[in-house]
């Protein structure tokens, strides 16, 4: 027994020498006969705390409890070992320990089983297997999401090892290892030869190298940027790097680069390389001695077709304006959209400016035949500026702006036009800038008044009603016509608040011929395409004719027959709102537009207007007749009034009544005057000045 004794106190004393490795002991009832100090350090129990206590009390957290009691209890009745092995205990406070534990089963003098556990503390070891854990985590999520992979390559053994990423990228293992010569055979030739250049380099010089690599992966080319570097200076067959993936940043900035130089809706360059391509063609032209042309194309009255189609019809006629025009150019030139409805062209190697005015006619042949839009076709018309280097300038910006300067000239003139600048044009766009402006005060500086032009019965020259005519007095610019400054109020939205006005005037004269006992007249005003879109217009018309206490059906209201081919039901909803309020309702310049008769029975229309064009040529053009009895003809089954515009002689109000036409407007019946004046002349009253 004394022998015994002295081995236990060996044995002990053995492992409270101990201070890295924790060994506890337990009776056969499991309470703890020894405690060492490395066990006081690992669960922080004290050795007097932990004696006499159950195990399970002490570390055995409380889901373990029942298992270490069956295992313990198998051990020492039935001699079954408690196996080795990693375990996460308790220690006092509550935090777990994680411990490699070992177990071994003595008996004591008196033959009772003693269990001893000795316990190894794995809290640093976990840690920094957790840390190279998260570290590779880590690792592979940097990867995957800076689309990244890394290598590593021995020069003595020819080994080397990649990621997954390069694994998957380059039909590889997902991740392993093998020759060089395995990764390089996966690359094109090109690109194999890149990668050798680049590790020769990195040997040579023992620096790191960065190289921009292409591999073709199915129907994609993907880019790569390699980086290599030694692993350490003193080895210098080792090399680390990684291959970074930037497909999608290379894309990205192409489609960036696409955005800034290219237009969306019709796939040409834009404004912006325009100018680069132009400094580009005016360096070499400087070079070899040759012209070179700028030309700005603007489509004749295009915010009709948005205005009747809707946007994305104007967008795809926009975009099969360009395919013609570039059909038209030659290989060397260049067409690109400018703006909104503009185009504009560089032809390079001009000879003359002969040469660039054949060219000019074949772009404006153009739009000679019609486009399809569904089921409609549509009849445009282009202007076109140019300008000429070295004569009309050195510099791109200057240069377009003076083939701008040019099309705004071939527009004033009238549609299908076009015109070469000429330096006087700078004052005549410089003027247009000022009318603006000027016009934009025209209003509050009572600068606007309505002229009222008489409608006769052509069959008595009966007076049946008139137009109402607005014009304008500069105290700058006098007498600005409305062919000059309607198009500009159109250009600047001013038509909007002018309209407005316009249609409150003619209720005001409206007024006052009624107060002179003249209800019977009627007085037609104008409603631009644009003043027609507005919100509220019904309840605007409505607002005046209940102000001014006026018969609703002695007001015409006169729009476009272009506001007609609207598809989205909104016209034929404001055109109904306005027949209700019992007004009437006329198509000005008729047969001028994208329209047909067949659009007259869908919408509540009293009066056919016939465009003064058609009007000048009758008698002298078989088609202008034709036409007129067409209109003619129709309108009586239709039940429609027909007012023909422009009559200026008796032979054509004669032409007219031959050919059914009830109503006509002209200087032959009377030339434009002031509301005061009209109803003097022809109502002989003294009817207020509007």
């Amino acid at each position: 027994m004394d022998s015994w004794r002295d081995a236990e106190q060996r044995f002990r004393h053995a492992f409270d020498q101990t201070p890295t490795t924790a060994v506890q002991g337990y009776d056969r009832q499991r309470r703890v006969i020894y405690w060492n100090a490395a066990s006081e350090a690992l669960y922080g129990w004290r050795r007097d705390e932990a004696l006499g206590r159950l195990l399970e009390e002490l570390i055995i957290p409380p889901p373990m409890r029942a298992e270490v009691i069956r295992l313990h209890t198998a051990w020492v009745e039935h001699d079954q070992a408690i196996p080795a092995g990693e375990l996460e205990l308790q220690r006092k406070d509550g935090s777990p320990v994680p411990v490699f534990s070992s177990h071994v089963l003595l008996r004591n003098g008196w033959g009772e089983p003693e269990m001893y556990c000795i316990d190894v503390d794995l809290r640093e070891q976990r840690q920094a297997m957790n840390e190279g854990l998260q570290r590779e985590q880590r690792l592979q999520l940097l990867s995957q999401v800076s689309h990244a992979g890394w290598w590593e390559w021995d020069g003595v053994s020819q080994r080397l090892r990649w990621s997954s990423e390069i694994g998957r990228w380059l039909g590889l293992t997902a991740g392993g290892e093998g020759s060089l010569r395995t990764l390089l055979a996966r690359l094109e030739p090109s690109t194999r030869e890149q990668w050798l250049t680049s590790l020769g380099r990195l040997h040579a010089n023992g620096g790191a190298v960065d190289l921009e690599l292409h591999h073709r992966q199915g129907d994609r080319e993907r880019h790569y940027l390699l980086h290599a570097e030694p692993v350490d200076p003193e080895l210098p067959t080792r090399r680390v790097g990684t291959l970074l993936d930037i497909t999608e940043s290379k894309e990205a900035a192409s489609r960036i680069d696409r955005l800034a130089h290219f237009d969306a809706t019709t796939g040409l360059p834009n404004r912006v390389l325009m100018r680069e391509r132009l400094a580009e063609a005016l360096a070499r032209g400087q070079r070899e001695g040759a012209k070179l042309v700028v030309g700005a194309i603007g489509l004749d009255q295009f915010r009709l077709v948005n205005e009747s189609f809707g946007m994305a019809a104007g967008d795809a006629l926009l975009s099969a304006c360009a395919q013609r025009l570039e059909g038209r150019l030659r290989a060397q030139d260049l067409v690109v959209r400018l703006s909104g409805d503009q185009f504009g062209v560089l032809m390079a190697g001009m000879a003359s400016e002969a040469e660039a005015e054949t060219l000019a006619q074949k772009l404006l042949a153009t739009f000679d035949q019609p486009f399809t839009l569904g089921e409609q076709e549509i009849f445009l018309t282009a202007s076109l500026g140019l300008a000429v280097s070295p004569d009309d300038g050195h510099e791109p910006e200057a240069l377009l702006q003076h083939a701008e300067t040019a099309l705004h000239r071939a527009k004033e003139q009238g549609r299908g036009h076009h015109q070469f600048f000429r330096s006087e044009m700078n004052q005549r766009s410089l003027e247009r800038v000022q009318l603006i402006n000027r016009l934009r005060r025209a209003l509050e500086g009572q600068e606007l008044s309505l002229h009222v032009q008489p409608q006769v019965l052509l069959s008595s020259g009966q007076l049946k009603g008139a137009e109402a005519l607005l014009r304008w007095q500069s105290p700058q610019f006098g007498a600005v016509p409305p062919d000059r400054f309607i198009p500009l109020a159109e250009d600047s939205g001013l038509i909007e608040p002018i309209g407005d006005w316009v249609l409150a005037r003619s209720c005001d004269i409206l007024r006052d011929w009624q107060a002179a006992g003249h209800s019977q007249l009627t007085l037609s005003a104008n409603l631009s395409a644009r003043q027609f879109r507005g919100r509220h217009l019904v309840d605007k018309v409505a607002a005046e004719i209940e102000r001014c206490a006026i018969s609703p059906s002695s007001l015409v209201l006169e729009v476009t027959e272009s506001v007609l081919l609207d598809r989205d039901g909104r016209t034929r909803d404001l055109l109904f709102g306005l027949k209700d309020l019992g007004l009437r309702l006329a198509i000005d310049d008729f047969g001028t537009g994208y329209s047909s008769l067949s659009y007259l029975r869908r919408f509540p229309v009293d009066i056919l207007k016939i465009d003064r064009a058609f009007v000048r040529d009758l008698g002298q053009d078989a088609d202008a007749d034709a036409l007129v009895r067409a209109i003619a003809s129709m309108a009586q089954a239709l039940k429609l009034t027909v007012v023909a515009e422009g009559v200026e002689t008796a032979e054509q109000a004669a032409l007219l009544k031959a050919l059914d036409c009830e109503f006509g407007q002209g200087w032959l019946f009377g030339r434009p005057v002031p509301s005061h004046e009209f109803g003097q002349r022809f109502l002989g009253v003294d009817a207020p000045a509007s």
